[in-house]
């Protein structure tokens, strides 16, 4: 008797302990879906302006040289999409032959481990990793915003470069210098440039005109955000980017970019959480610790657009902050 009931306890505490390990990989897969697929809920005719869309900064940087200094994320950019996150902030510097770029920050390059003797992460790497991610999830888009990063790099080398990769898949980019909806882009990348058309190919080949004048005051202005024209229509750019301010004036001018957002069918805002600081030692993730967790106490409307909202060490639970203010 003394047998059976021990063969008994075992087979309960079996399938209590299987049903215990298999209740939570179902929520975390139905999580997932939550967060690779958000954009579906969304109605195509929306604007892509008009959405709030969770965004990274420097996004190659999860490995970097002097990473101290130079990392902004604790993530891949692959990881980062599966997270929720669609708009990435690139950083090009060319190689050493000239026919392709490396993904770096401030000229330190990004890598694919910690080892400094791992493979460099290239814009092809990212681009395929890119096309991955919507083919497996075509109701989503993602804007890839591209910057030179080095001043020495011809750009109009680098614009050739780019749109030598947009030729050989011109089916999964949009690339028109007009704000598009949703529907419009389901399923491709967004180019946006932070580079002057210097082929001179004009709207319909140059990507979304992100053009701003670098915000590297020290000094708070008295709005802390500046706006762009973009194009012949009018559509416009905002964006708050003081990465040089302090701790506190920083995440005041953040702030009242939310507060303040001015988003909508003709305008886009970018709001930049980032900062590198004042410090003679930037620590970019030392700053995120500091601000990440003011945003995620503020109190967020339901049913608002709050643009773009740019962050370090970006994580599931910021992205689903930003992109549930989407819905009511």
């Amino acid at each position: 008797m003394k047998k059976w009931s021990k063969t008994i306890i075992s087979l309960c505490c079996a399938l209590l302990m299987a049903f215990t390990f298999t209740i939570p990989s179902i929520a975390e897969e139905k999580s997932n879906e939550a967060y690779t697929n958000w954009m579906s809920s969304i109605p195509d005719k929306t604007k892509l302006s008009d959405i709030s869309i969770p965004g990274t900064h420097d996004s190659a940087t999860q490995y970097c040289t002097l990473g101290y200094f130079t990392s902004c994320q604790d993530t891949s950019m692959a990881e980062q999409m599966e997270d929720g996150y669609r708009y990435l902030d690139v950083r090009l510097m060319l190689n050493d032959n000239l026919d392709g770029f490396i993904l770096n920050h401030g000229g330190y390059k990004a890598r694919k481990s910690i080892w400094p003797w791992s493979d460099k992460i290239t814009f092809d790497d990212l681009v395929n990793d890119t096309y991955k991610f919507l083919d497996a999830n075509p109701t989503e888009t993602v804007i890839l915003a591209l910057k030179i990063e080095k001043s020495d790099n011809d750009v109009a080398t680098c614009e050739q470069l780019v749109l030598d990769t947009i030729n050989k898949n011109p089916d999964k980019w949009y690339t028109k210098n007009e704000i598009p909806t949703l529907g419009d882009v389901r399923g491709k990348i967004v180019l946006a440039t932070r580079y002057q058309d210097a082929l001179g190919v004009g709207d319909e080949r140059s990507g979304l005109h992100f053009y701003w004048e670098e915000q590297n005051n020290k000094e708070p202005t008295e709005v802390p955000y500046t706006q762009t024209i973009m194009n012949s229509k009018n559509e416009s750019l905002w964006v708050q980017d003081r990465f040089k301010y302090t701790l506190a004036n920083k995440y005041s001018a953040f702030e009242e970019g939310l507060d303040n957002c001015l988003a909508d069918d003709e305008s886009f805002f970018i709001n930049f959480l980032s900062l590198s600081g004042q410090s003679l030692l930037p620590h970019p993730k030392g700053n995120a610790n500091e601000l990440n967790p003011l945003f995620m106490k503020k109190t967020l409307n339901k049913g608002t657009c709050y643009g773009i909202i740019v962050v370090d060490r970006a994580n599931k639970a910021m992205a689903s902050k930003i992109f549930e203010t989407n819905f009511q």
